[in-house]
């Protein structure tokens, strides 16, 4: 589908011509022609990478460590440092991981972890 869009604000129009979005950096500007269907036009969208507290990359499925004693919040119950948790899952949240510990399911921030 061949159309056209500003680089600076990423407006389309079926037809060629300029930017005319106020607050654009390239307003008044001719657009670029695309023939892209998934609206990306060329640009691949970057997916956040979560990362450990060393910056070891982490994936679904992968075990870590604690490096410092949590306290979960809404109880006086602590999770000790050298705790292992195996088969984290990511979430949207680049610095989050889902998981279970002890048998509770509960989300624990990349930075206090350490993959194993």
């Amino acid at each position: 589908m061949k159309h056209y869009f500003c680089s600076g604000c990423m407006g389309t129009l079926p037809d060629i011509g300029v930017c005319e979005k106020d607050g654009c950096p390239n307003q008044w500007e001719m657009m670029v022609e695309c023939e892209c269907s998934d609206g990306l036009h060329g640009k691949e969208e970057e997916k956040p990478v979560a990362k450990d507290s060393n910056g070891a990359v982490l994936e679904d499925g992968d075990s870590v460590v604690l490096i410092k004693d949590l306290t979960l919040r809404g109880t006086s119950q602590k999770i000790k440092q050298g705790t292992k948790v195996s088969k984290i899952r990511l979430t949207d949240n680049p610095e989050e991981v889902d998981c279970k510990v002890d048998g509770m399911a509960i989300v624990l921030r990349t930075e206090f972890l350490k993959k194993v």
